[in-house]
């Protein structure tokens, strides 16, 4: 295995898991699945006092950031699964375009009418679409996705499937059109238990409620 990482422990007879740091290992893979940033991990590890691999008080980004991309935990101490849905995700979140080796303009998808108008009820930041490695298409908190918990605790991840349903209900729509969200919303506040505020543009909503 060459240098041993983290996670492992070298012994007479050969090399071993070592449980707690495994344990370890694992929560931080299932965090960042979870969508944690590598920050907000730094944070709960932090916050845990979970020492860092050098026996340092923090983590550093670059440190977790390695360990979610070593292979040899693949199988030994977590899934094959998991270690290639991590590398899916982590391509996903990269802002780096690998043929040009420049940073692209953003990392997740602004074309869409809800972009600018979804707003976290707790933090004030607006809500971000990202489609998961599964193609599963949800919008998160963006304070959440960049700092993980440390400055959006409660902010709730919502189906876009789900999302048009409801804002269908609120606009009395059968279908959902972009024009018309766009035409009768000032902004669409998402509340902790997933529910949504609407702010009508009052002069357009209650011409419609009049016809």
């Amino acid at each position: 295995m060459g240098y041993i990482p983290y996670g492992f422990v070298q012994k007479p007879a050969g090399i071993f898991i070592e449980p707690q740091q495994a344990k370890v290992v694992q929560q931080i893979y299932q965090r960042y699945l979870a969508g944690d940033s590598l920050e907000g991990i730094a944070d709960f590890l932090f916050q845990n006092g979970i020492p860092s691999p050098q026996g340092k008080e923090r983590w550093t980004r670059p440190i977790i950031n390695c360990l979610l991309s070593n292979e040899k935990y693949a199988k030994y101490i977590i899934s094959s699964d998991d270690y290639s849905t991590v590398q899916i995700e982590k391509e996903k979140r990269s802002n780096i375009d690998k043929d040009t080796g420049k940073r692209k303009a953003t990392r997740y998808s602004s074309q869409n009418v809800l972009s600018g108008l979804l707003v976290c009820s707790e933090c004030g930041a607006n809500y971000r679409r990202i489609t998961r490695p599964s193609g599963e298409v949800v919008w998160r908190c963006a304070n959440r996705v960049e700092h993980g918990k440390r400055i959006c605790k409660h902010s709730p991840s919502i189906s876009e499937v789900l999302l048009r349903e409801d804002i269908c209900k609120l606009l009395e729509m059968d279908s959902f059109h972009e024009l018309n969200v766009e035409k009768f919303t000032e902004g669409i506040h998402v509340q902790e238990n997933g529910t949504l505020e609407i702010n009508y543009k009052e002069q357009e909503f209650s011409l419609v409620m009049r016809g």
